[in-house]
């Protein structure tokens, strides 16, 4: 039983420097090209730093992440923000690494194109024709 006794405290104590990442989440939550995104890391545990690693295509970027109250976040600038998707990596550190990916879908603005232009050219021709034959 002796024998028992540090063994468990080593693994109390171990189990006491242990962390998680828990959740990572951005806002705007659905992102449109030229928007900055504010990306949020919320962590389990004690981490001494947090590096977001983000790439769109073949180009990655390295900010560090600074912790405000409880969460961890950076800001993803809008003129690097194009339509498609943005990998995110996200690696907590503190004697050990902790990682958890995610990915943010750009969406382009949906802007009324010439759908919008014939109907109402529809309605006007619809309009003129019922004039003409009052």
């Amino acid at each position: 039983m002796k024998r028992l006794i540090p063994l468990l405290l080593i693994f109390l104590f171990s189990m006491s420097n242990a962390f998680s990442i828990e959740k990572i989440y951005w806002k705007p939550e659905n992102p449109e090209p030229g928007d900055d995104i504010t990306v949020y890391v919320e962590i389990d545990g004690n981490a001494s730093s947090v590096i977001l690693q983000w790439c769109i295509g073949d180009l990655c970027f390295f900010p560090s992440m600074e912790k405000n109250g409880d969460v961890w976040q950076t800001v993803i600038p809008g003129d690097k923000v194009s339509k498609g998707t943005i990998e995110l990596n996200v690696t907590a550190e503190n004697s050990e690494k902790v990682f958890k990916n995610a990915e943010i879908t750009v969406k382009e603005k949906n802007t009324p194109g010439f759908e919008l232009f014939f109907a109402f050219i529809a309605i006007a021709l619809i309009s003129i024709k019922v004039r003409k034959r009052l």
